[in-house]
């Protein structure tokens, strides 16, 4: 199959349209031969049929899109990495969004059904448990036009929007950056300076007791990719988990 019949049948899976499918120019921006973009789009393929049971469900195949394309736009991706790379990306992405959806108090809940899941099913079973954990989420109709709103908002004025609004644009962030357990330190301070330049632009104060408490948060979404990370190669390579800072 040719690159335009792969990018025409992942454009068809996911149901995206075409204003805002953008994959080629992706693919163009990362690869430089063909043969590298028709291998990609294969494994992007073998990787969205896993969400077979959930294709009818317009919310989750967006965020499946949105998934794949902000893996392909890490920089330094290696194709024979890439398998692995959408797994872990898609489980970050799902779990940090029901974690958003559920409140941060259903963190150990999530982390149990991960432990469990990893330790006993396969790829594909996997992503169907974690789809079924989901799939309130994305059939709640006004969750989904709040999280909307607040994307296309221009002008914010209360604390709490504008809490709501750099979470969102943090998080799109984080699904941007190599997550790696190495990397700890890093990571943190680019978070923080990321996090600094969204409150000055929101002219938020950092005297005022949202700017510590949206800190905290922050730091937290990070600290759970890492730790989920962390709990994904602990029992995928049978080591120990590398320790959360």
């Amino acid at each position: 199959m040719d690159l335009r019949s792969k990018l025409s049948e992942i454009k068809t899976f996911l149901g995206i349209s075409d204003e805002n499918f953008n994959l080629e120019e992706v693919l163009d921006s990362q690869f430089d031969s063909k043969e590298e973009k028709v291998e990609v789009l294969g494994k992007v393929l073998s990787f969205i049929y896993n969400f077979q049971m959930f294709s009818k469900i317009k919310p989750f195949m967006s965020s499946v899109y949105i998934c794949v394309k902000n893996t392909l736009e890490i920089n330094l991706i290696s194709v024979e990495d890439l398998d692995e790379l959408l797994l872990k990306n898609a489980i970050l992405r799902f779990v940090q969004e029901y974690i958003d959806y559920a409140q941060i108090s259903q963190k150990e809940k999530v982390l149990n059904f991960l432990a469990d899941s990893f330790e006993r099913l396969g790829v594909q079973p996997l992503i169907i448990n974690l789809g079924l954990l989901l799939k309130p989420m994305y059939d709640d109709q006004k969750y989904l036009d709040k999280k909307q709103e607040l994307r296309e908002v221009e002008v914010v004025i209360s604390d709490d929007e504008i809490s709501s609004t750099i979470k969102l644009n943090i998080n799109d962030w984080l699904e941007t950056q190599r997550i790696d357990l190495d990397r700890q330190e890093e990571l943190k301070e680019s978070l923080l300076e990321r996090y600094d330049n969204l409150v000055e632009e929101h002219n938020l104060s950092k005297d005022s007791k949202t700017y510590q408490s949206l800190k905290t948060e922050i730091i937290e979404m990070l600290s759970m990719r890492l730790t989920m990370l962390s709990l994904m190669e602990s029992v995928s390579d049978d080591l120990e988990p590398i320790s959360i800072k």
